[in-house]
């Protein structure tokens, strides 16, 4: 299937308190694809979620759907798009109706067993089926956030939006949420941009990311290539822990996992610790320089090893 473009952003700036938040934003995403924007707090991420889903205005720079540029917000009765849904902090909700008539209101049109069987395949997904006839003011903050969730996705929206949506979920709930979006969107060809300042969280939701720095768009990229060729020591300790170690007078970084150990020549660690992770193995090692190494093994290192890092850059 082919993919179609559906939102595009160009040149988008913002200055929020004479401060310029992001300056000349651009970029694009296509039907089945699902994009990360990674930054630190408070480089604008939210606030640009916002401009795409027609909530607030940008300084400058326009956003498109579909190749039409959407309608300026103080122009609209209600700002967002139906084709847009946006899921933030702000959960705008229906505190005085219940878990259940909160999904139905989105479903005009549909039979009644057509929206009972949505809302019933929703409300599993976010575990909050035994809620269902609970007044929503009476909902936990986590609850709320995964009922929002829960009518944005229920729409079947062409862009679906998520500002650091899984906050409140356990890693369980949270795995089953995220593969219920990655494969939905896919089925009915929208899109997801995430935002995110966790960059293995934005790993394993993208197929791109955007990574922004000082109010710029700084690289968009493949996570693979973001992990295993960073540019610089902050992008690369977004997406994991890394190893520095000086050689020949430079400062070199290298991944734990990025080693291979030698009998001869290579770098000479003591181990000081290890941990066992399920999936593998943490060892704490020591240089002669006094330098901390983390590697990654499938089995306990010994106390003594040498090994030959596969340097990803320089500090």
């Amino acid at each position: 299937m082919t993919s179609e473009l559906l939102l595009e952003a160009q040149g988008l700036s913002y200055t929020l308190a004479k401060r310029s938040l992001f300056r000349s934003i651009a970029f694009q995403i296509y039907s089945g694809e699902c994009l990360a924007i990674l930054g630190r707090s408070g480089v604008g991420k939210s606030t640009l979620l916002k401009i795409l889903a027609g909530h607030w205005n940008a300084d400058s720079g326009v956003v498109l759907f579909r190749g039409k540029q959407l309608a300026d917000p103080r122009t609209q009765l209600i700002r967002g798009h139906e084709e847009i849904q946006l899921v933030n902090q702000d959960f705008a909700l229906d505190l005085f109706h219940n878990v259940e008539e909160n999904l139905r209101i989105k479903l005009p049109g549909y039979v009644d067993q057509v929206k009972n069987d949505l809302i019933q395949e929703i409300l599993e997904v976010v575990a909050l089926s035994h809620l269902a006839k609970q007044q929503v003011q009476f909902l936990s903050g986590g609850e709320q956030q995964r009922l929002a969730l829960a009518r944005a996705l229920i729409q079947e929206p062409d862009v679906l939006l998520l500002d650091e949506p899984f906050v409140h979920l356990d890693s369980g709930l949270r795995i089953r949420v995220e593969r219920f979006i990655q494969r939905k969107v896919k089925e009915w060809q929208g899109a997801v941009i995430l935002v995110t300042h966790d960059g293995r969280e934005a790993m394993t939701w993208a197929d791109k990311i955007l990574y922004l720095n000082d109010g710029e768009v700084s690289r968009v990229d493949t996570p693979e290539n973001f992990y295993h060729n960073p540019k610089s020591l902050d992008e690369a300790l977004h997406f994991g822990h890394i190893n520095l170690i000086k050689e020949r007078g430079r400062i070199k970084m290298f991944r734990p996992g990025a080693f291979q150990i030698v009998s001869e020549k290579g770098i000479a660690l003591q181990k000081e610790k290890a941990k066992f992770l399920g999936t593998h193995f943490e060892n704490w090692m020591r240089s002669a320089k006094n330098e901390d190494i983390l590697l990654y093994s499938q089995r306990e290192l010994p106390k003594i090893v040498r090994i030959q890092p596969h340097y990803v850059g320089e500090k």
